[in-house]
């Protein structure tokens, strides 16, 4: 969510905004509670300057080696099906903490083993589902964030793989891209418009989405 440049247009998070703003005046007992990619933060400053007064920031990111653990391993409890220490060890190595994917592996895998009519979850298992995994992810997770791109918009995200990470930095994608500097920034604007990446300084962005240029070294290599 984030409101449109044009005055004329749709201005979501400012109405949002005032509206609390105004039940905070009049003393209401109202908790807000916003989540978002790291460009929330923006938006939220771009769409009411005050907004650093009225919210507190927690960042929510992976989860350590044994948090992962055990979000994958505590569902399996009191079932039929258990997974082994590699298998565990190689899913919480794959996923690198991040809650959806540890959910989707988990999901992926499960069902393999209801299909298979198998117990355990073990390393094979894992070997045989892997390719579906990442077909499911690219199909759901990443490319929903590409489709709704332009042509040109796409051309400079797909050429951001080539170009050393993290960060993105814009002097690497200068020089990987046949397009001007100029008109590379603005592209990288709208990129950041469209959820897609973030800026972290001047000239250097990283992706919004976890493993997403693996995602797009993919999407190069195998020409879809």
């Amino acid at each position: 969510m984030r409101d449109e440049r044009d005055r004329g247009g749709e201005h979501p998070l400012s109405l949002l905004i005032s509206a609390v703003a105004a039940l905070q005046r009049r003393e209401v007992p109202l908790g807000l509670v916003l989540c978002g990619l790291p460009t929330l933060t923006g938006n939220l400053l771009r769409a009411r300057s005050y907004t650093e007064r009225m919210f507190r920031g927690e960042e929510i990111g992976r989860l350590a080696a044994d948090e992962a653990t055990a979000a994958f391993t505590e569902p399996l409890r009191e079932r039929d099906v258990s997974a082994d220490h590699e298998l565990v060890a190689a899913v919480v190595r794959e996923v690198e903490g991040y809650p959806y994917f540890i959910q989707l592996w988990g999901a992926e895998l499960w069902d393999a083993a209801d299909a298979a009519e198998v117990s355990l979850l073990d390393e094979r298992l894992l070997e045989l589902t892997t390719e579906h995994i990442y077909r499911r992810l690219d199909l759901d997770f990443y490319e929903p964030r590409v489709s709704t791109l332009t042509p040109a918009e796409q051309d400079v995200l797909l050429s951001t793989a080539a170009c050393p990470y993290p960060p993105l930095a814009t002097e690497d994608l200068n020089e990987a891209v046949d397009k001007t500097p100029g008109n590379i920034n603005v592209l990288l604007g709208r990129l950041v418009e469209a959820g897609v990446l973030y800026r972290i300084r001047k000239g250097q962005y990283e992706y919004t989405a976890p493993k997403f240029r693996e995602y797009l070294l993919r999407r190069t290599l195998d020409g879809y």
